[in-house]
């Protein structure tokens, strides 16, 4: 998988260059948490992206509204109703929940799973969600 970086010089000239997203920093978190490492990308509060090491599991929790994009490795996505889909790498999950739905990642792969969250507003009730 590649990534890159497109910037901008002093003199307004654009270039590219490429981006080593695994040598980020990565904070951990405490308990079940250890094995979810996330990082945010430049400077959007709302963009994440999380690794997953083998055998990973956090407990359930709320899921913010967001769309998904599995990057690398294989995620199972588990919601709170028993439904469960296994991502690969390519895929990406919608999710419209608005902090009253569960749901529980985890990687029951071999080596890690990259995921891209970014996180949207919950839908106000003068637009309308997808079908």
């Amino acid at each position: 998988m590649a990534a890159y970086r497109l910037y901008v010089e002093l003199d307004g000239t654009t270039r590219i260059e490429p981006l080593d997203l695994l040598a980020r920093p990565w904070e951990n978190g405490p308990g079940d948490f250890k094995g979810v490492g996330g990082s945010v990308l430049g400077n959007a509060s709302r963009v994440m992206l999380m690794r997953f090491e083998r055998g990973a599991r956090p407990p359930p929790h709320r899921a913010a509204p967001g769309f998904a994009v599995l990057l690398d490795g294989e995620l199972v996505v588990s919601a709170s109703g028993g439904d469960e889909v296994t991502l690969r790498a390519g895929d990406a999950i919608r999710v419209e929940t608005t902090g009253t739905g569960g749901w529980r990642l985890g990687n029951r792969a071999e080596g890690f799973a990259l995921l891209a969250l970014v996180q949207m507003p919950p839908p106000t009730s003068d637009r309308p969600t997808c079908p």
